[in-house]
């Protein structure tokens, strides 16, 4: 037995309020916010060291790829969201001591990361209908996406997802 440390996020349940109060305004006062500074703000949240803060910011994506505003928003910074989403879909490394509650909910943020993306997929081919994709700035995003039609574990689950 040895000394064991214990990480306490002091400021996850300010972040998770704040993200969900966010999330309710993209339903209830959309016209108040300004969603280039919003989207700017998410980035961040992809990175954050908390799976909750990730799914929610999967959310908001995915509400966002609904929201006419949010399309041409989103297709101008698919490649800035692909690398994080694919270090969350990559994952953490399975060691001998990984307990099936830690692949469990390796296993959820996966399936959160496929729903956003697949959200960003539709959201590509709008822009892909309307030329705005023909520039080739989707570039990483469009590798990332046949990344994962490929893989073997996921690929099945998110073509039903993509439809």
């Amino acid at each position: 037995m040895g000394p064991w440390q214990h990480k306490v996020d002091e400021g996850l349940d300010a972040r998770k309020t704040a993200w969900e109060t966010l999330y309710t305004q993209l339903d209830t006062c959309l016209h108040k916010l300004d969603l280039p500074t919003f989207l700017t703000h998410l980035l961040p949240a992809l990175t954050d060291p908390s799976d909750e803060i990730k799914v929610l910011a999967h959310l908001l994506l995915g509400r966002l790829s609904t929201i006419t505003l949010g399309v041409p928003l989103l297709l101008a910074r698919l490649d800035a969201l692909t690398p994080a989403l694919e270090t969350t879909m990559r994952g953490a490394p399975i060691t001998k001591d990984t307990v099936k509650q830690d692949l469990e909910r390796a296993a959820e943020l996966r399936r959160s990361t496929m729903r956003a993306v697949a959200a960003l997929v539709k959201v590509n081919a709008v822009g892909n209908a309307v030329g705005a994709g023909a520039t080739g700035g989707t570039q990483k995003f469009e590798v990332f996406v046949e990344d994962i039609k490929r893989n073997e574990q996921w690929g099945m689950e998110f073509r039903e997802l993509v439809g």
